[in-house]
């Protein structure tokens, strides 16, 4: 007789050799699952019972996070990577006069770690979108950087 501990972590048992058997087939035991024989003290992963190797799947099913495909709108809208986001959004609000130079630095700013992010873990997404923000920002940055010392020179030789 067997126990065996399921997925919601809860004993279950005793059970004979075949009804266990049945549950494989059904899906309810796995190779990974935790079985006790009667008798033993130790829990062993039920692929360690030679008794069994026949009646478990050669492969392991895939499981739900590896068959879910990448869903599309992660590419559109990289909200795993929020500093892609931001400095996308910021990079193309820093066009706006007077609040422009700031935005724009900060665009520069968070497209660096943003694709920073972006490289360090792909699945995250948002390349695009923080390579937005740093040609954004960094041009608009940039721009308003050549205004405020054009009228700041202006300025100086008025005086």
């Amino acid at each position: 007789m067997y126990k065996i501990i399921g997925a919601d972590q809860r004993e279950y048992g005793p059970i004979d050799a075949n009804q266990l058997r049945q549950w494989i087939g059904q899906g309810r035991a796995t190779a990974q699952s935790l079985v006790k024989f009667d008798g033993e003290t130790q829990w062993k992963v039920l692929n360690s019972y030679s008794e069994f190797a026949n009646d478990l799947p050669k492969f392991p099913p895939l499981s739900a996070s590896s068959t879910k495909a990448d869903d599309g709108i992660s590419t559109i809208i990289p909200y795993k990577n929020p500093q892609a986001l931001i400095a996308y959004y910021l990079g193309i609000f820093s066009f706006i006069p007077v609040i422009g130079f700031f935005l724009g630095i900060a665009a520069f700013v968070l497209g660096l770690r943003g694709l920073k992010f972006a490289q360090t873990h792909p699945g995250s997404k948002g390349r695009v979108h923080a390579l937005i923000g740093i040609i954004l920002g960094g041009l608009f940055g940039l721009l308003y950087l050549i205004v405020i010392i054009l009228i700041a020179s202006a300025a100086l030789r008025r005086k």
